[in-house]
């Protein structure tokens, strides 16, 4: 009997835009899996988590084996940022020298070091374009509740998230038109 799958997410390409898909007739699915440079998975032959892939597909009941068609293998190192005890310190030393760069400005997962969920990676990337062009928002203020609101449509929270964002801003007086 085989163990559990090891695969992690399964993305169908075709579903976030038909053009990702060059054959109409057929689909692209993602599969990712989850490891750190240079394990056994990391090291495993391009064809062989090809046919991991497959199997674990096949085991899951979402394809017939000779449905697959081809496979390529995308191989990204630091995919993820890595929560460890060392990280809070870690990130100010970061943010401490980063604040000497002013029209630098950090985005998503990788740019923040946090576990971004997409619809914050895009906020925090409208939110730069933004500061490029005067706004100052604290990209690093983004995603920062402890609960997620899952009761919330996605366009609730990036409205709710957007609106505390804009608190930030300084405030600039209105000039009161004279009576």
């Amino acid at each position: 009997m085989r163990g559990p799958p090891r695969l992690g997410r399964i993305q169908n390409y075709k579903n976030w835009s038909p053009g990702m898909v060059p054959d109409p007739t057929r689909t692209c699915l993602g599969l990712e899996y989850f490891c750190f440079e240079h394990d056994g998975l990391w090291e495993s032959s391009d064809s062989d988590l090809i046919a991991l892939g497959t199997s674990e597909l096949v085991q899951l009941g979402l394809v017939r084996a000779e449905e697959v068609e081809d496979g390529t293998v995308v191989r990204v190192p630091k995919a993820y940022p890595v929560y460890d005890d060392a990280l809070a310190e870690s990130l100010r030393v970061v943010r401490a020298f980063l604040e000497n760069l002013p029209n630098l400005q950090l985005v998503g997962r990788n740019g923040t070091h946090r576990y971004n969920n997409q619809d914050h990676s895009m906020l925090s990337a409208m939110l730069a374009v933004r500061n490029l062009l005067g706004e100052r928002h604290d990209l690093w203020k983004v995603n920062v509740d402890a609960s997620y609101h899952e009761g919330m449509s996605a366009a609730d929270r990036l409205e709710a998230e957007r609106a505390r964002l804009e608190d930030t801003q300084p405030r600039v007086p209105r000039r009161i038109p004279e009576t």
